[in-house]
């Protein structure tokens, strides 16, 4: 082989040694740039996770509330309803005694 054509073949190996390094090089470049997205994406979500489960659980507590007062509203109502029963209940009882004391 001639020295011309060996120097055009230890160049172009060191051409295409050069080329795969570059490449390699670039592969792994993008791979961190993928990883970096990735990440970003994951944190974004987590945040928006958070941001969800915050708004969900204020909603939640609001509800919680509402329902506590409607449930405190109602007792109060069947609380009078038995109270007026009750001593609906107590003056008959006297009005009964009273009559049997009266009568005997």
């Amino acid at each position: 082989m001639s020295r011309e054509a060996m120097e055009t073949l230890a160049a172009s190996e060191e051409l295409v040694r050069r080329m795969r390094a570059d490449a390699a090089a670039a592969a792994k470049q993008s791979i961190a740039d993928a990883r970096e997205n990735g990440e970003k994406l994951i944190a974004e979500a987590v945040r928006k996770s958070a941001e969800e489960i915050a708004e969900l659980a204020r909603q939640s507590d609001e509800k919680a509330k509402a329902d506590a007062l409607d449930l405190a509203g109602s007792n109060e109502n069947r609380k009078a309803v038995m109270r007026a029963k009750a001593e609906s209940k107590a003056q008959q009882a006297v009005d009964l005694i009273v009559e049997r004391i009266v009568n005997s």
